[in-house]
């Protein structure tokens, strides 16, 4: 059976070794996305101190929850995670956990919303620890690339902004139930205590947005066609001379710490301005 786009894990040496990198402990919470069938639900459950689970399908989070009805731990939440209140789930959830406690997120991730998902969990990424998620093997290239490299993007500046992305091992189509047409993979996101940078976060991310908005352009026209700058050339010059980057490079080469730079320069440009 397939639903709603999903793959579902069949392979049991996979599962383990997913649920082994989670490294959940006894104090954990932990939150699965799109448990399917249930294939990492039950060792993720009997190793957390509370596990949710949360499935969009109902006849798949009915099934679940008749598995886990006498499971006092467990709890299935049929809902879209991309309209799901992470900030109260995690917060009711937690109440008896001790202090010490983390939130993890564990999940084989639809390919069809994958990357909406990822921006939801890192815009919420303060309430997590970590992510340790399945997706398709392309994805998590982008997570863990490197300025300049072909799978760099907007995506790869989020994610390395909010979390330290590993990719752990690559997963054949085999798998799964039904094989998908790609390769998939496991990644390991560790949320970071502090952002690796400083830089106002909502600058830099317009900022982000704007360069990879316009990215046949060069950064020097992208930003000019922004909102930031609606077209302010000297502006545009100011900025980019300040953070010491050169207009004619493109978004794609920049690191998470020249956009920073961007974004501080901006900072200084816009306080320079209101005076």
């Amino acid at each position: 059976m397939r639903t709603l786009g999903q793959n579902f894990l069949v392979d049991t040496r996979i599962r383990d070794s997913i649920v082994n990198c989670a490294g959940v402990r006894s104090s954990d919470l932990v939150v699965e996305i799109g448990p399917g069938k249930g294939a990492l639900t039950r060792p993720l459950a009997e190793r957390a101190g509370v596990f949710v689970a949360i499935e969009v399908d109902p006849v798949l989070a009915r099934d679940l929850r008749r598995v886990f009805r006498s499971e006092d731990n467990v709890h299935i939440i049929q809902d879209d995670i991309l309209s799901c209140d992470l900030r109260t789930l995690v917060h009711e959830h937690s109440a008896n956990l001790p202090k010490n406690h983390r939130a993890l997120v564990v999940a084989n991730l639809p390919y069809y919303i994958t990357t909406p998902i990822l921006n939801k969990l890192l815009s919420d990424s303060g309430l997590f620890s970590a992510f340790t998620l399945m997706v398709q093997l392309e994805v998590a290239q982008k997570l863990t690339a490197s300025p300049g490299s072909r799978g760099y993007s907007e995506l790869s500046v989020k994610a390395q902004y909010f979390t330290e992305p590993v990719l752990l091992f690559e997963v054949p189509p085999t798998a799964f139930d039904p094989p998908p047409a790609v390769r998939s993979a496991v990644v390991r996101m560790r949320v970071r205590p502090e952002p690796p940078v400083d830089a106002d976060s909502d600058i830099m991310f317009s900022i982000v947005g704007a360069g990879y908005g316009q990215r046949r352009k060069t950064l020097r026209n992208a930003l000019l066609a922004s909102r930031l700058f609606a077209g302010k050339k000297d502006a545009v010059a100011e900025v980019l001379s300040c953070a010491s980057i050169d207009g004619g490079r493109r978004a794609e080469t920049l690191s998470v710490e020249e956009f920073a730079a961007i974004a501080r320069a901006y900072a200084r440009y816009k306080a320079g301005e209101d005076n």
